[in-house]
């Protein structure tokens, strides 16, 4: 080799291999790291499992559409006939409120468009198993005593705050 450059001595080499095997750190005991660990992730869970039954309850908007045509349009629904249905099925499932509109509905089957008055009822609550039977329950009386094919309801998450005032 040419330069400067020099190897260093034999004994040397022997030198640093010597004292970076004195400072060897004894591994650590892996059972205590893995034990530490599982604890770790078994409260990490429970508290994202109890900030989730925390949370605010999920609220609902249903709606619930009936044409007030029965017995495939031959017979119109009279508002007493309505008002009867209301008192006898919706109002004992939602004693704490609901909301009725009066509307026009409108379809289509093949090239034609049919329309038909309707009542349109609003529910917002919680958005649980029973709210769906009670709505189910409701449609089906109403398709049963006013022979109707179908009613349509509507679902749509809301976002709910009661402002009281005193």
């Amino acid at each position: 080799m040419s330069g400067n450059y020099a190897m260093p001595p034999r004994d040397l080499k022997q030198k640093f291999r010597r004292s970076s095997r004195i400072a060897r750190i004894p591994p650590p005991c892996y059972r205590h790291i893995m034990k530490n660990m599982f604890t770790g992730m078994i409260l990490v869970s429970v508290l994202l499992l109890v900030s989730g039954c925390a949370s605010k309850p999920t609220w609902a908007r249903y709606e619930l559409c009936f044409g007030l045509s029965a017995d495939s349009g031959h017979t119109r629904i009279s508002n007493e006939q309505w008002l009867a249905f209301r008192d006898a099925e919706i109002a004992p499932r939602f004693p704490d409120g609901f909301t009725v509109c009066s509307g026009d509905g409108f379809w289509r089957n093949g090239s034609k468009t049919y329309g038909e008055a309707s009542k349109i009822l609003i529910v917002i609550a919680l958005d649980t198993e029973d709210t769906g039977k009670k709505l189910d329950a409701i449609a089906t009386a109403f398709a049963r005593r006013f022979i109707q094919e179908s009613v349509l309801e509507v679902k749509s998450p809301v976002s709910v705050d009661f402002h009281r005032y005193p």
